[in-house]
Formats: structure tokens, C-alpha cells, sequence
């Protein structure tokens, strides 16, 4: 017995534990970073969408974007020390973001002890450019004339040298002087000498039998140098020796004129009509020479082209703090009462002692929806809780809280006692009695008022109370007139002369139906 019982108990624990590792998270995120003397390891595993950038002696050697895992080595030369870092940037959670080493500056290692320098070669190449932006005379103020990348005209490659690549990137191994001086006087005697110029030199990895530096360079092409790229600097050439006529020879610099932009008025897009629409159902304006059009969840933004800017007459855009003008997303869709549900006969209704709620909602033009029960609605209660149903059709019948149609029947407001009998109470819903606010929602949405029928033979409370006090029936007591005789649904609405007539007609059944039991009595007393 003992043995089954522990064997039961092994099982169990044996199930449970597949159940908790079954449990588990489907995707838990695994990094392990490891530095040696001449090498870093990179292990990513479980990471839905990350991005993993590899920092090396301050040369980013891989930035990739991964899915599940990502698994590289990373070699260097094991004679000397290295800088490096790792980030990674989960995609799914922040909190999974994840910087090496966590002490948040670069890691550095330990040069392989006995370990023989790894010489690898590099080249520099060199290259004059003109300027897109120049002034030799350095006169006009607020102008950025800087040797640089974004003021770098075509580039042309005076020379290249080789040498072993640098563990550290000093500057030492730039060009002092320009090399192929027949080359540099041959660009200078085609061009504008008054013109600035600008000097480029870029380190790359590899000799020339691994990369072959370009010829020409165009900014912005060639930024990388295919991944190559190490260092690179921007000068003067009067930095090189060169010295360019000064700006008494080329004549005093004038500023060129400035052409004022044309004014132009954007064009107001067409306003939307389909209600439950968003900003991908918006036409756009027809983008013109002068001004674009994009749609976005703040609404239509209008962009003036180069040489072009806007007025005062903006036709209906306004200028937002970004300085872009945008015509609102709530001035092109329908408004939320336009596209309100659209409400048919609500009322309530008794049927058969029973009290519903019979409703029919339509949804506004444009609007549709797939599903067959795609209606909620709620009585408000003003005091608590409110009554929610879900899953209803456009229109039907629904049966008022607090309310049964199956025995025992049940009234809202009323309560039944262990005898059959019914007493009034605050519970059940009784808040519903006297005018509840019934909202109807599918994606636009409706609400009323709607009063619960007053109390009758036919319903609104348990039958024999007359709406007040509770009245135990005898097994000899005549039936109530909604059991003689079924007077048909009832609707609930103010002024209505239905609940009257039907309660005249109750009256007169019930009058009749007390006489013949009083000659019933009678004549069996005689008998």
C-alpha cells in the first residue's frame, strides 16, 4: 500500500513538474558576452526581433538585425589591449535592452601573454575636392565654409599609401604634404581657382590586393568605404602647403541674392463620409510642383517644395508646433454624432406576466460590421453596478434584469419567500423600475430612457399583490385574471391608453370570475 501510495505521489510530482515547465514562457531571452585575450563572443538566444551592435577598439565591426538567435566570434590581435562594448536592443521589451560590459563603459582586455603582434596592412588614400559651399576670403558671416563631408564636391584621388593598420588611431599616419603634384596643378588649371578646396583622407582595413580605394567619391556615396572605413579627416589645403590666391586677387566676394519663396495655398482634402473610417481612408490632395501631401494619424500635413512657402491662406490647415501645416483628422471624418446608432422601437413590454426590454438599434450609414450578435447593452445604474449583456442582434427582445420567465417567475424589486409568497425589496434590480438609462453599443452607440411598465394584472409585479402588499392565494382562491385570460404584450410608454383599457378589462374578468364562484358556493351551502 505504502509503495502505491508514494508511487502515486512520484507521478504527481512528475506531472506536475512537466506542467510547470510547460508553463514557462515560450521565449526566454539568453545573452552571454565573453572576452578574452584576443577574441569576444557573442551568444544571443531566444530573442524574437533584437538589434546587436559590436563596438571594437571604437570601430562598430557588426550592428545586425536578428530573430531568435545570434551566435558570432569576433577575432583581434591577442599581442595588445582591446577596447570593445556590446548593445543589444530587444524589440519586444525594453526592460530585455542589455549594454556590455553592464558597467557601462567600454570593456578592455588583457593582451595573450607571449602573444606575437598581429600585423595587418591598412591604406591611406587621399582626395581634393570643391567645395559645395566656398569662400576663400572667409568673409560671409553665419556660413559654415568648414572642410567637411557635406560641403564635399567630386572627389578625386591624388594617391594612396600603404602601411601596417595602426592599433590606435593617433592621426599619425595621415598624408603631411599632397602627393602627385602634376595631378593637383591639373585640377587647379581646369578649375576656378578662387573656388575653395578641401582635402579628404581616409584609413581602410586591407592592402591594396584586399580593397581598392575608389577614384572618385560623390558625397554622400562612398561613406563607408564598403565597410572598410577606419579614420578619416577633412582639411585645408593651405594644411597641406597649398596656398590659393587670396581674396583681393579673386576680387571681393559678393553674396548672391536671395530669391524670395513664391506663396502658394495648399489644397483642402475631400472630407470623408463613412462612418468608422480612420487616416488610410483619407484622398489625398494631388501633390503639385509646389506643395506634397501625407497622411498621418493627426490628420493631412501640406509641404511647401524648395523655392515655395505658404500665407496666410492656409484653407482650413493649421500650423502645429513642429511648424508642419495640417488640416485635423476630426475636420475630415464624420463627427460621433453623425455616426451614432441609428435607434428604431425600444420600449418595454410584457408578455405573459413577463417583463422585456424590445429593442431595435440600426447602425449608421457607411458603417457594417461581420458579426451576427454585435450588440451590448447596458442599464446604467446610477447607484452601482450596471447590467451588461453582450453578443445581441440589431433587434430582439430582452429580458428585463431582476426579471424570470420560468418558474418561480420573478419581478425586478421583488423577492420571493420560502412560502411562495413575495415581498418588495431595495435588491433585484429595483433601481431598474423607475426610469433607467438603456445604452445601446456596436461601435457607435445610442442611449435612452426607458420606463419599466407599471404594475398590472398582466405584470410588473407578482401576480395578487396589486403592487404593494403580499397576498397569499388559498388553494381555493379564484385564479387571477392573467391566468383567465392572456391580454397580449404591453408596452411601456408614457401617455399610452393600453395598460388602462387592460386594466378595465382585467377588472370586468375578475368580477365575473369572483360571481360564478359565489353561486358555486351558494348552491353547494344549499346542497
Amino acid at each position: 500500500m505504502k509503495k502505491t501510495l508514494a508511487g502515486v505521489a512520484a507521478s504527481t510530482l512528475a506531472l506536475g513538474g512537466m506542467l510547470v515547465a510547460t508553463a514557462a514562457p515560450a521565449s526566454a531571452h539568453t545573452p552571454t558576452v565573453t572576452a578574452s585575450c584576443d577574441s569576444l563572443h557573442v551568444d544571443l538566444k531566444s530573442y524574437p526581433d533584437a538589434t546587436v551592435t559590436v563596438t571594437i577598439d571604437d570601430r562598430e565591426v557588426a550592428s545586425e538585425d536578428f530573430q531568435g538567435s545570434f551566435d558570432e566570434t569576433f577575432t583581434f590581435d591577442g599581442s595588445t589591449s582591446h577596447s570593445w562594448e556590446v548593445v543589444v536592443d530587444a524589440h519586444d521589451d525594453d526592460t530585455y535592452d542589455k549594454t556590455y560590459p553592464e558597467t557601462g563603459a567600454p570593456g578592455l582586455t588583457d593582451p595573450c601573454p607571449g602573444a606575437e603582434p598581429d600585423v595587418d596592412e591598412a591604406q591611406v588614400g587621399i582626395y581634393l575636392y570643391e567645395k559645395l559651399d566656398a569662400d576663400p576670403a572667409n568673409e560671409w558671416s553665419g556660413k559654415d565654409k568648414d572642410a567637411r563631408w557635406e560641403n564635399s564636391g567630386l572627389q578625386t584621388l591624388l594617391g594612396t599609401k600603404t602601411l601596417p593598420l595602426p592599433a590606435q588611431k593617433d592621426g599619425s599616419y595621415w598624408y603631411d604634404e599632397l602627393p602627385n603634384p602634376d595631378l593637383v596643378a591639373e585640377l587647379l588649371a581646369d578649375a576656378d581657382v578662387c573656388t575653395d578646396w578641401g582635402i579628404q583622407q581616409d584609413l581602410v582595413s586591407g592592402g591594396p590586393d584586399e580593397y581598392t580605394m575608389p577614384q572618385n567619391i560623390t558625397f554622400p556615396d562612398g561613406s563607408s568605404m564598403d565597410g572598410h572605413l577606419v579614420d578619416h579627416t577633412h582639411q585645408e589645403l593651405e594644411d597641406l602647403g597649398v596656398v590659393l590666391p587670396s581674396g583681393e586677387a579673386c576680387g571681393e566676394p559678393t553674396q548672391p541674392p536671395v530669391e524670395e519663396d513664391e506663396v502658394v495655398v495648399p489644397v483642402a482634402p475631400a472630407a470623408v463620409t463613412v462612418c468608422g473610417a480612420d487616416s488610410s481612408d483619407i484622398e489625398l490632395p494631388v501633390a503639385t510642383e509646389e506643395v506634397t501631401y501625407l497622411a498621418s494619424d493627426a490628420g493631412v500635413i501640406a509641404t511647401p517644395t524648395a523655392g515655395h512657402t505658404f500665407g496666410d491662406d492656409l484653407a482650413g490647415y493649421v500650423v502645429n508646433d513642429n511648424g508642419d501645416a495640417v488640416f485635423p483628422l476630426e475636420d475630415l471624418l464624420p463627427s460621433a454624432e453623425d455616426c451614432a446608432l441609428v435607434p428604431g422601437d425600444i420600449a418595454a413590454v410584457c408578455e405573459s406576466e413577463v417583463p422585456y426590454l424590445a429593442y431595435e438599434v440600426n447602425l449608421p450609414e457607411g458603417a457594417e460590421t461581420d458579426e451576427e450578435t454585435p450588440l451590448t447593452v447596458t442599464f446604467l445604474n446610477p447607484d452601482g453596478d450596471d447590467h451588461v449583456v453582450t453578443d445581441l442582434p440589431l433587434d430582439g427582445r430582452l429580458l428585463w434584469p431582476g426579471a424570470s420567465d420560468t418558474a418561480p417567475l420573478q419581478w425586478p424589486g421583488w423577492e420571493q419567500l420560502g412560502d411562495g409568497s413575495y415581498v418588495e425589496t431595495d435588491g433585484n434590480y429595483a433601481w431598474t423600475r423607475e426610469g433607467v438609462e438603456v445604452l445601446f453599443e456596436v461601435n457607435p452607440t445610442y442611449s435612452t430612457i426607458v420606463e419599466y411598465p407599471e404594475a398590472s394584472t398582466q405584470c410588473a409585479n407578482p401576480v395578487g399583490t396589486g403592487g404593494a402588499d403580499v397576498i397569499e392565494q388559498a388553494d381555493d382562491t379564484p385564479p387571477a385574471p392573467a391566468e383567465v385570460a392572456d391580454a397580449g404584450p404591453e408596452l411601456a410608454r408614457t401617455g399610452a391608453t393600453v395598460g388602462a383599457v387592460a386594466g378595465v378589462a382585467a377588472l370586468l374578468l375578475g368580477g365575473g370570475a369572483t360571481l360564478f364562484w359565489l353561486r358555486r358556493r351558494m348552491r353547494n351551502a344549499e346542497g
